[in-house]
Order: structure tokens, then C-alpha cells, then sequence
């Protein structure tokens, strides 16, 4: 049964009859001028004339009629659905290219049984995006712009009336375009060949995937001028999978980190590492590039067991930032220091503990940064006498878990005896997972989702780079730079010669 008509619509409700070139000219029409007046029209039916003429029936969106309410539902929902008859005739010329509008005859078809909607939102066909917009937003998409500012965007420069849900189903719809019907694993497998990464996937018994290691031909490029430092370290948290991710960074004459590789790995054994850094030896050769000479690594010991299998010739040294980090986390809480939210008269109270743990890790650091061995076994023998017996268990761990297992990859005394070009005491790993993670931004992609981040993140990276080295190149040091004549360019090149020949006397 109908509900009761209602008179709220305007005289105007029913769109003007005329003739179209095609039949999305006369919906976009009908829809433009029902937006404006509280409805929309969506397709009916339609029917094919034995002409070949088709007559196409465009209804009101809520023609469709309610639920029974004598049935028990298992949720609790809603239906925008009334039952409404109000509807138009769009009829296809014989010659198939022109379209006629035509209002129905029976007055039923040119009234609503419902009130007009407060906003053209509520209605699904006024939120469709344009083919303008279609076209704007796979490329948002693909650049990885956030939904919100995609939706910021839009709103900013289209009169769509899409919500933050219909912005969620788009991006879905793009990325399965993207995959072309394929699942994400064979979609990151085309793509990666396709766009010219190097590559290379391990699988189990199954058949089933179980790591992806993965190189971006710029590089690869990069890789061959500076081969010597190698730094590894995994981060978490960027894939739905739980599946860790190995970053394999170098280090250019700018000092700048530059990304060689990811792999996506199963776990964190030695065997993970061992298929990880064998194939990152294969880009090396691929690149015909040298051998690293010094790798860095945190104190994982399955890391470090690979490393040292796989390149024997390296010397394989422990960035200290995480040796900081560990003696923070493990001596600084007995010391008493005061954490943030201590108030006033406690931290007055602590200032004196404070202190003391200042003292002590510079005392730590001191001894890390020991020029030699001699000078090394002084500070610890002067460390031992201040710090015991009040910080015994503190000074053992500084010296069980580090220095009696470590010193020859943390202390300067023992490092320095390797070309790392001061590549111990950074965070420049932590750095390159900080600018993945604003990248993949969650946890829950896919690996296809995750690599198209991290090859957006490489990418701007490279650009980086190509700038700073490019900036680099054109710039002169002040106390060689003179007049820009050319005696002054013969002068410039005498003074440097004669820097190196005093560099290289020393």
C-alpha cells in the first residue's frame, strides 16, 4: 500500500521534455534537474522494440518498495524505499542517435509519495563521481593520497557530493583496477617486472609465497658509486601479514642514506637473513659492483651470523645508536631519574640522581669513543672504580652485554680500523623507517598495497638525492672560491690539488 502523496515538491518537479544526442546526456540532464528540486532518478526498467528502439524508463530512487514489516529481520536496518511511482519515458530514435524525453500520461507517474530529501547527498546517483573526477582521483590514489585529503581536495575543487564512504569504495575500486582480476601477490609480481624493479620471491613446499625482496632500478644506480657501507635493520607493522621488512641502506658522498633494497621476510631467523642478504649479493653482482666493505647492524644475532656467512670479506659493526638505546633502557630506571608528569617537588628531589645518571652515560660514552686501546682500558678501569659497588649490576651489563662481546664493532679504537666515513653513531636506519612509515601510513595493507608506498617514498627519495648531489656539484668552498675568471679556475684547481697532497701526507 502507497503512502499518502504529499504536495512539498515544487510545480516544476517534473524535468522539461526535449531531445538528447545520447542517453547519458538525458540522465545527467533529468538528475541535474531533479538534484536541484529534492530527488533523483535512477534506471527503472527497460524494453527493445522490435524496430531495434529502446525505451528506457528512469524512476524515482525510492521507487522501490519497503520491507514487510510483518517479517522478523535479524538487523535492525532501514530502506529509503517508499513505493514512489513518479517517473519519465527516455525513448531512442530510429536512427539510434538522438534520444526524446517524454512525461508519462497517467498523473500518478508525476507525483512523489514523499517528502523532497534536505540535501542531494542522500541520494546515491547525485554522489557518482564525474569522469572529470573518476580521472583526478586514480591519479590521488596513485600517488598514495590520504582518503581525507582526496575528500578535502574534491570538496575543495568539485561540486561532488560524495561522502568519506563513497571516497572508501573508490579507492577500492581503483585498486582493484590496478590488480586487473589478479590477487595482490601476482599483482606485485607483474608489477614489479613490468616497472623494472629487481626481484626476487622465495616459496614454500605449498607454493605459497614466504618472502619478496625487492630493488628499485634508480637504485641500483646508485648502488654502483657507492657500494662500501651497508646498513640492515628490520621494521614492523607495515603489512597486514606481520611480516617483517628488511631495509638494505647505503650511504652517498653526501652523506645521504640512500634505500638498495627491501624484502619482505617470514620471520627473523638466520635462515631469513641468509636468502635476504644471498640474493642482495646477486644485485651487487648483477650491478658489478664492489662487495661491501663494512655492514652495520643492530645486536640481532641471527642478522649478524648471516652477515658473516654471507659476506666473510666484510666487517660487520654494531650502530651504536641502538647500543645507546639498550644501556638508556636497562641502567637509567636505577638511577631514579624523573620521568614526564613528575611533579615539581619530585623532580627538585631527583636532581641530584639525575645527575648522576648524566654523569653515567657520558662516562659510557666516553669509553665507546676511546681513540685507543690503551685509552680504552683506562676509562673502563676508571668506570669499574666509580660506578662499583653502588652500580654493580648496571656496570656488569654495560660490560658482560657489550664491551667483552662488542668492542671490536662499537669502540672507536677498534671501528676506526675500517673505511664506515663515520657511519656508527647515527640513526639514519631509524630515519628511512620514520620516512616509510609516513608512507604506508597503517599496518593493514596488503604486500602490493605496502610496495606501491615504499616505491613512492624511493621515489622521492632519489629526487632528493639527484638534487643534493646536482647542488653539490656547482658549489665551491668559500676558502677556495675566488673571481670566476679563468685564472681563478686554474688557481682553484692548484688549491685543491694541494689539499689533497697535504691530506694524503698526513
Amino acid at each position: 500500500m502507497s503512502r499518502p502523496r504529499t504536495s512539498e515538491f515544487t510545480d516544476d518537479c517534473l524535468p522539461p521534455e526535449g531531445e538528447f544526442p545520447s542517453r547519458e546526456a538525458l540522465f545527467s540532464s533529468i538528475n541535474a534537474w531533479a538534484r536541484a528540486r529534492g530527488y533523483a532518478f535512477t534506471t527503472g526498467k527497460s524494453t527493445r522494440e522490435r524496430s531495434g528502439k529502446r525505451t528506457v524508463t528512469y524512476a524515482c530512487d525510492r521507487s522501490c518498495r519497503p520491507p514487510n514489516n510483518g517479517l522478523e529481520r535479524q538487523r535492525k536496518t532501514s530502506s529509503r524505499g517508499t513505493g514512489c511511482l513518479f517517473s519519465v519515458l527516455a525513448k531512442e530514435s530510429l536512427d539510434k542517435e538522438r534520444w526524446t524525453l517524454r512525461h508519462r500520461q497517467d498523473v500518478r507517474f508525476s507525483l512523489h509519495n514523499h517528502a523532497p530529501s534536505p540535501h542531494s547527498s542522500a541520494h546515491p546517483a547525485h554522489r557518482k563521481f564525474n569522469e572529470q573526477d573518476t580521472v583526478l582521483f586514480a591519479h590521488l590514489t596513485n600517488a598514495g593520497i590520504a582518503p581525507k585529503d582526496i575528500r578535502t581536495y574534491l570538496r575543495q575543487h568539485s561540486d561532488s557530493s560524495a561522502t568519506q564512504k563513497d571516497v572508501y569504495n573508490r579507492i577500492v575500486a581503483v585498486r582493484r583496477e590496478m590488480c586487473a582480476g589478479q590477487s595482490s601477490i601476482h599483482a606485485l609480481a607483474n608489477h614489479l617486472d613490468e616497472e623494472g624493479f629487481w626481484n626476487h620471491m622465495r616459496f614454500d613446499s605449498s607454493g605459497r609465497v614466504t618472502a619478496v625482496l625487492f630493488a628499485h632500478p634508480g637504485s641500483l644506480e646508485y648502488l654502483q658509486s657507492y657500494p662500501d657501507v651497508l646498513l640492515l635493520d628490520c621494521t614492523y607493522k607495515t603489512n597486514k601479514h606481520g611480516m617483517p621488512l628488511l631495509d638494505m641502506i647505503g650511504v652517498d658522498a653526501c652523506q645521504r642514506s640512500f634505500c638498495i633494497a627491501f624484502a619482505f621476510l617470514s620471520g627473523e631467523s638466520e635462515e631469513d637473513y641468509s636468502w635476504a642478504l644471498e640474493r642482495l649479493k646477486s644485485v651487487y653482482e648483477t650491478c658489478k659492483a664492489r662487495l661491501p666493505s663494512v655492514i652495520l647492524t643492530d645486536r640481532c644475532i641471527a642478522c649478524m651470523n648471516a652477515v658473516g656467512h654471507v659476506f666473510p670479506t666484510a666487517h660487520s659493526l654494531l650502530r651504536l645508536w641502538h647500543a645507546n638505546k639498550a644501556v638508556v633502557q636497562r641502567c637509567q630506571p636505577s638511577f631514579g631519574v624523573a620521568r614526564q608528569g613528575t611533579s615539581t617537588d619530585e623532580a627538585m628531589s631527583l636532581s641530584s640522581t639525575t645527575d648522576k645518571w648524566t654523569e653515567f652515560f657520558r662516562f659510557w660514552h666516553s669509553i665507546v669513543s676511546s681513540p685507543s686501546e690503551k685509552i680504552f682500558k683506562e676509562r673502563v678501569s676508571a668506570f669499574e672504580k666509580k660506578y662499583i659497588p653502588e652500580f654493580i649490576d648496571q656496570v656488569a651489563y654495560v660490560q658482560t652485554q657489550w664491551l667483552d662481546l662488542y668492542k671490536e664493532r662499537l669502540v672507536k679504537a677498534w671501528v676506526d680500523q675500517y673505511a664506515h666515513f663515520g657511519n656508527v653513531a647515527t640513526s639514519r636506519v631509524e630515519g628511512i623507517h620514520a620516512l616509510l612509515k609516513a608512507h604506508l601510513r597503517k599496518s593493514t595493507l596488503d604486500l602490493f598495497e605496502a610496495w606501491r608506498a615504499i616505491k613512492h617514498a624511493v621515489l622521492n627519495q632519489l629526487s632528493e638525492l639527484t638534487y643534493s648531489q646536482a647542488k653539490q656539484q656547482i658549489r665551491i668552498p668559500l676558502e677556495l672560491s675566488g673571481p670566476c675568471t679563468p685564472p681563478s679556475v686554474d688557481g682553484f684547481h692548484m688549491k685543491l690539488s694541494g689539499r689533497w697532497r697535504s691530506n694524503a701526507s698526513c
